[in-house]
């Protein structure tokens, strides 16, 4: 954070003269996508986009407000003396308003993507940098919100606690891997399980997978829980090919992870650990993730590409500019995002949007993978779009590995002839 001793000083201050009759509150602006600004138009683009952000958000705010820069494009907005917290919420609705205007680059329009997380003073913290951690937490949340806007909550499970177990979790072998299956359309079969990590501590109870990953993502444990799921679920893969020589898995993967130094030879090495083939595994990335630095994921998954790894864009369609990059992306397969799947059955325009993905991906040489079905009327509208797989609680929900596995074998071994 630029300007911390700054922001902190001021966020103290603010703290100070909050009261429960007159809260204060903090928001984080973070502008989304400054990266691909710079790619697409230009450094000096970029430098102009932000001193026109700076200056939009100063002409909304109110006199005793205060603005501090935090990062290349971020803001700090302080804002005392507020009514509660629907007032706060509307001046930062108020923020994210301006700065959804094109701004007029030289190369082109340039559309920024702003979200604002929002902490209330006193009660969402004892500390100016805790009230700044946690109102960047919630812009998290915010990209989830229509509004663009969120405030921070506390989670029901402390995210310390969850940093804190998460390792030693992890090295001692106390996650679970789940398996739900993914079911070629042509024939109706399993042919393929996606890996999902679950977590049940002894004292914290079911931790929920999202925010243990996003706990693994900024604690820079991510790498050791990618290596877990890849090891356990390729052990079950070379179980369960023994009744189906030709399943697979797939693992999503962090662009993190990816860059991580000797990743790519770390895979190839599991894979022979297990004698698993290189086709047989398939790992899936993000939309939103490839497009933080296109050139660095196309060079690192045309090494696993090349190797026989297949690869996948998952969430196809949450993004904004993969379109672009689709044609070189060593990719295999999209994974259409479940949210366009759930819309179809009322919805003619997603259903359209649907057939549109598909038939591009078909015109480019990919697969489709169909998420979230969960009713037969979407399963009939993606055959009927020619869709090639389809994943999702009608297709199976995710099950303990070792339970999919005897299923497995037990079913084939049922199928065999009897030779006795």
């Amino acid at each position: 954070m630029l300007n911390r001793a700054e922001a902190f000083d001021c966020v103290a201050r603010l703290r100070a003269q909050a009261s429960s009759d007159a809260p204060a509150a903090v928001l984080v602006v973070r502008v989304q996508r400054m990266r691909d600004v710079e790619l697409s138009f230009g450094y000096d683009a970029a430098d102009a986009l932000a001193v026109h952000l700076e200056q939009r958000v100063r002409e909304v705010l109110r006199p005793g407000d205060t603005l501090v820069r935090t990062g290349e494009a971020d803001m700090l907005v302080l804002l005392p003396a507020l009514h509660g917290r629907a007032h706060a919420a509307l001046a930062a609705a108020k923020i994210v308003r301006a700065l959804q205007m094109p701004f007029n680059a030289a190369t082109g329009d340039i559309h920024p993507l702003v979200v604002v997380g929002i902490t209330v003073c006193p009660e969402d913290g004892e500390t100016p940098e805790l009230l700044c951690r946690r109102a960047d937490r919630a812009c998290d949340d915010a990209l989830l919100s229509v509004e663009r806007i969120a405030f921070w909550s506390a989670p029901s499970i402390p995210l310390e606690a969850v940093q804190k177990a998460l390792r030693g979790a992890i090295a001692e072998n106390q996650l679970q891997l789940h398996l739900q299956p993914i079911q070629r359309m042509s024939d109706g079969r399993i042919v393929s399980y996606e890996a999902l990590s679950r977590w049940t501590h002894p004292v914290l109870g079911p931790v929920p997978p999202a925010l243990f990953v996003g706990v693994a993502e900024r604690s820079g444990q991510i790498g050791d829980l990618t290596r877990w799921t890849l090891n356990v679920g390729l052990r079950h893969l070379a179980e369960l090919r023994g009744a189906d020589p030709d399943a697979r898995l797939a693992v999503n993967l962090s662009v993190e992870v990816l860059q991580l130094p000797g990743f790519v030879d770390q895979v190839f090495d599991l894979m022979r650990l297990w004698c698993v083939p290189r086709d047989a595994l398939v790992l899936e990335v993000t939309e939103s993730a490839l497009m933080r630095d296109v050139a660095q994921c196309e060079r690192l998954l045309a090494a696993l590409r090349e190797g026989g790894v297949r690869i996948a864009i998952d969430d196809f369609g949450t993004g904004y500019s993969s379109m672009a990059y689709l044609h070189r992306l060593p990719v295999d397969a999209l994974k259409i995002d479940r949210s366009f799947i759930h819309d179809m059955a009322t919805d003619i325009r997603a259903q359209r949007l649907v057939g549109t993905m598909i038939e591009l991906a078909h015109q480019l040489g990919l697969n489709v993978v169909a998420e979230g079905v969960e009713a037969p009327e979407s399963l009939a509208q993606l055959a009927a779009l020619g869709c090639d797989y389809a994943q999702g609680y009608l297709i199976g929900r995710p099950t303990a590995a070792e339970d999919v596995v005897a299923a497995a074998l037990a079913a084939a071994a049922a199928t065999r002839p009897d030779t006795a």
